[in-house]
């Protein structure tokens, strides 16, 4: 998806510049699951704006409405560092979400 809404906007090199300096092994270390839900909150809005973004440019917004769904699990974890991975896991198999 970013790669079909930077070519709609003509900036496909700075994403690709972007993307070689950022981590590539996040998914190797689930230990940093915690730090994710805790700053879940903060990037709900920024999804809901990326899915407003995709939606202008004729572009599918499930990717990022899924992530705010995704995110709303963890709202109950705003700044909370101390979690464990198993609590923040968990937290995603809740039904209610607030």
């Amino acid at each position: 998806m970013a790669h079909a809404l930077v070519a709609a906007h003509g900036v496909g090199d700075e994403l690709t510049a972007e993307a070689q300096v950022m981590a590539s092994n996040i998914l190797s270390v689930p230990g940093y699951l915690p730090s994710v839900a805790a700053r879940a909150w903060r990037w709900a809005p920024e999804m809901e704006d990326i899915a407003q973004t995709l939606r202008a440019a004729g572009l599918p917004v499930d990717m990022a409405e899924g992530a705010v769904a995704v995110m709303a699990h963890w709202e109950g974890d705003k700044d909370n560092y101390d979690l464990s991975v198993a609590e923040v896991l968990s937290h995603l198999q809740e039904r209610s979400v607030h």
